[in-house]
């Protein structure tokens, strides 16, 4: 859809011919919206669930591009570094494991969560109208399975947001 996805399809294909050629062990991790403790917040790398957290703060609506029903895949950071760990334990030749939670929500929904104001803004081009990861062969070959839902960092993170307002 757009040169990022390109190139991380073009970066699996030179792990594979590696593993091919030299005999190199390669296995490609698929990331599906990383959030968690230490996500980018603000510029151009910044997550949209870091975003929101910071459009909190500060007081401003939630910026929702388009129409808000674009549904993605959240994974929490603690997920994903369980999924490398995983895959760190095997010799592989470039294969592919999704890292998601088999989930997705529409960034309405995820707005949704935080209770707070939203506006609109224009649809950014070449964005996917979902993702969601197969999880199937990440859980038959690694073992894997995430543990840690979006509603529940969501609620987690209010709840520690406002005990810091009341101790302000």
């Amino acid at each position: 859809l757009n040169p990022y996805s390109f190139s991380k399809w073009q970066g699996e294909e030179v792990c594979e011919m590696f593993s091919e050629v030299y005999g190199v062990s390669t296995a490609n991790a698929r990331f599906f919206n990383v959030y968690g403790k230490g996500h980018p917040s603000i510029g151009p790398y910044a997550t949209i669930v870091g975003i929101f957290e910071e459009q909190y703060k500060a007081g401003v609506p939630l910026t929702i591009t388009g129409n808000g029903e674009q549904r993605r895949d959240f994974t929490h950071v603690d997920d994903i570094v369980s999924g490398l760990i995983l895959m760190s334990k095997d010799k592989w030749r470039g294969e592919i494991f999704n890292l998601g939670t088999a989930k997705n929500y529409s960034i309405n929904e995820l707005a949704t969560m935080y209770k707070h104001d939203t506006k609109y803004i224009p649809k950014r081009p070449g964005e996917a109208a979902a993702t969601l990861a197969d999880i199937s062969a990440s859980n038959e070959r690694l073992g894997y399975k995430p543990t840690i839902d979006l509603k529940d960092y969501v609620t987690d993170w209010l709840r520690e947001i406002k005990s810091l307002e009341i101790t302000d």
